[in-house]
């Protein structure tokens, strides 16, 4: 019961997948707890500027809000989500605690990109300073490109020239990528990469 009752919901960050029928993962989002029961949520495009989403926990039993009207329901133990009032079979929610430092700093991350469907995974390293990353096939250059931390478990990134958007979001150990690029004539490409940390 101790345990329970030191349970601070706002040290974490609420990941949400939904996941199509042949393991592609349609659409993320992170929700953050923050004070006075607002929450902020994150996707792959970014922060959704919506204020209407807040929360409430007490006891164990996580209640999400819009605009002032139940969302969803979710119990918690453990520090892990058992249930959920949610009745959508292809979306999975997860607590992941907040880092007390910035996991990418330093670090290479080595995998791939993929399309949906797609059987061919394109190549790719990561490196992370505390600010900065880069993305190269081979011969990683020094990270020249800003990103923008989120709770110390995902990292974003809007290139405003090219109208692509990054996140990375680290999950156990594992570093999960989507992205989403729209190009310059608006039909968007989405790839969703995983690395792991050499």
């Amino acid at each position: 019961m101790a345990a329970e009752e030191s349970f601070d919901i706002r040290q974490y960050v609420l990941i949400i997948k939904e996941t199509r029928s042949n393991g592609w993962i349609d659409n993320i989002r992170l929700r953050t707890f923050e004070a006075q029961g607002k929450c902020v949520i994150f996707t792959e495009i970014g922060a959704i500027p919506d204020k209407g989403y807040t929360y409430s926990y007490d006891k164990g039993i996580l209640k999400l809000f819009y605009g002032g009207r139940p969302d969803n329901e979710l119990k918690v133990e453990n520090n892990t989500i058992k249930s959920t009032t949610d009745d959508v079979a292809s979306r999975s929610y997860k607590l992941i605690k907040i880092p007390s430092d910035n996991p990418f700093n330093g670090n290479i991350y080595s995998g791939g990109w993929k399309s949906e469907g797609s059987l061919l995974t394109v190549v790719a390293s990561l490196k992370f300073t505390d600010t900065h990353f880069s993305e190269a096939s081979i011969n990683l250059p020094v990270p020249d490109k800003t990103y923008e931390l989120i709770k110390n478990i995902a990292a974003y990134k809007r290139d405003v020239t090219n109208d692509v958007f990054t996140l990375w979001v680290l999950s156990e150990g594992n570093l999960e990528g989507y992205r989403t690029d729209y190009g310059n004539n608006n039909n968007s490409n989405r790839v969703r990469g995983t690395f792991t940390k050499q």
